[in-house]
């Protein structure tokens, strides 16, 4: 075992399974670490968009992807106090509110109708299992349901081709975005 995976506090997956890169791993949390004990350069947006190339043999990818959200969601907090020492309470609230309305907005449409469809020839999600989410995600903003942001994070959809699915992206970007509203009202 080599020194890098001595020091680690990740496991490695078996030789011939893939997993996260565990230089590019090692050298990301470790800069990481440095820019937030120093509050210089690191947001929780560049964690919540980092990647890393798998490889045989590499670090297993649901303990880094905890450790990269627990991370991403003190930087979320953090961004959250410094905004209203900056600009105060009201300000913060008044950001919060526009941010609700603009998620309620989406969630308000018909089924079927929440997300553009998919492109011909591409893969999308399945309408129905996406519109579930949603129906889950309205009841918990008007505190009818409580979801765990986990479940957010972890959920994912059956694929369906092309116009009969909703476009990935977009309602990948919308889960983001819920997320991070969820992480600041924790």
């Amino acid at each position: 075992m080599s020194k890098t995976q001595t020091a680690s506090p990740f496991n490695s997956v078996a030789k011939r399974d893939y997993g996260y890169h565990p230089g590019q791993v090692d050298e990301f949390i470790d800069s990481s670490r440095q820019a937030y004990e120093t509050e210089a350069g690191i947001t929780a947006d560049i964690v919540q968009e980092k990647t890393f190339d798998l490889v045989r043999g590499g670090y297993r990818t649901d303990q880094v992807d905890q450790v990269l959200e627990r991370l991403e969601d003190a930087l979320r907090k953090a961004e959250r106090d410094e905004y209203i020492a900056t600009h105060g309470q009201q300000a913060w609230d008044l950001q919060l509110i526009n941010r609700l309305e603009d998620l309620t907005e989406r969630l308000e449409r018909p089924r079927g109708e929440k997300f553009r469809p998919a492109n011909p020839g591409s893969a999308g999600y399945d309408v129905e299992e996406v519109d579930v989410c949603m129906a889950r995600v309205t009841s918990h903003l008007n505190d009818e349901e409580h979801v765990r942001l986990k479940d957010i994070r972890n959920v994912t959809f059956s694929n369906e081709k092309g116009p009969s699915g909703y476009d990935e992206a977009q309602v990948d970007a919308f889960l983001q975005a819920v997320i991070e509203l969820l992480v600041v009202l924790d």
